[in-house]
């Protein structure tokens, strides 16, 4: 298999081994908040001695801008949690930071979440959020959220 970035280019959001890629929209025609904020996505996680890829529509806009939102929070205090959930259990990103600026990120990624399960933990310092926030700004511009969230 190629490297995502020979068929991708740049991953649009980077965080220490995990490197995303947002290709397009699942249904680029809707314009439904339920079925148009999919993103077929590329997912790659690697550390020394292992690689994991995952690629499908699992993500939605609307949770990278939740991630966005309390990474913001995260880097004002400099103390807290972020965290990438998502509705499907593909991918889940999780950057906590501590004393002295020092951020744990914990990546759980699973190509086969019934029969797999896979935990990487890195760390980085406070430098790094800005760049993370900055990159899902792009996704958000890239891809941006579509129909009334519902209930609103």
């Amino acid at each position: 298999m190629p490297h995502p970035a020979q068929l991708y280019g740049e991953p649009d959001l980077k965080i220490a081994g995990l490197s995303v890629w947002a290709i397009s929209r699942e249904f680029p025609q809707s314009d439904d908040y339920l079925d148009g904020n999919w993103l077929n996505i590329h997912a790659r996680v690697e550390a020394p001695g292992a690689r994991v890829d995952v690629s499908g529509p699992w993500l939605r806009i609307d949770e990278i801008m939740s991630f966005r939102r309390e990474l913001a929070v995260v880097n004002r205090d400099l103390k807290g949690t972020a965290e990438l959930a998502c509705i499907e259990p593909i991918l889940s990103v999780k950057l906590t930071c501590g004393s002295l600026g020092h951020v744990e990120v914990t990546v759980e990624i699973s190509p086969e979440h019934l029969t797999q399960s896979h935990r990487f933990v890195f760390a980085l310092d406070q430098t790094y959020l800005g760049p993370v926030i900055s990159a899902c700004n792009r996704l958000v511009g890239k891809f941006p959220l579509k129909g009334d969230v519902p209930g609103n």
